[in-house]
């Protein structure tokens, strides 16, 4: 290989990974049972990333999530021009023995710029609850790792 592929490839590579590309992350050493006190998107979305093959070794109880939406900038003119979102989720973990393994309330922030419709900003603001409920599910996958290994 010359030297200007192998400089062009660590270039691509050291692009790729500071921009936080990463492979798909799906933990198949674990499965556990969700428990929530009502049907909810956070609690369809963890299930995704269980292992249904393996023996349900935990019991993640969803707590409701509190959604929060607050303007962070205003135009001239007084009308919202960014809003910041938020949402938290309290989580409990529990073994299969009914023992508390994990307490917590995970959160994520993110930024919004206002779009110029109503219908393209509460698809934008949908979007950014989606992407924020992710970011807390691989918060959390990186934890049950961390109590699975124990």
């Amino acid at each position: 290989m010359s030297k200007i592929n192998l400089l062009a490839a660590t270039i691509i590579l050291i692009l790729l990974s500071s921009c936080g590309f990463h492979t798909p992350y799906k933990n198949s050493e674990i499965n556990a049972s969700i428990a929530s006190s009502h049907h909810n998107a956070f609690a369809d979305e963890l299930q995704k990333y269980f292992n249904q093959d393996m023996p349900q070794t935990l019991v993640v109880q969803i707590g409701t999530e509190n959604q929060n939406q607050r303007t962070a900038l205003y135009t001239s003119s007084n009308e919202a021009s960014s809003y910041t979102l938020s949402l938290s989720v309290p989580i409990e973990v529990f073994n299969q023995r009914k023992k508390l393994l994990l307490s917590q309330t995970f959160s994520a922030n993110t930024y919004l710029n206002k779009m110029n419709t109503l219908q393209a900003d509460r698809l934008q603001i949908k979007e950014g609850y989606q992407q924020l409920r992710h970011l807390i599910i691989r918060k959390l996958l990186r934890k049950l790792s961390k109590l699975n290994e124990n």
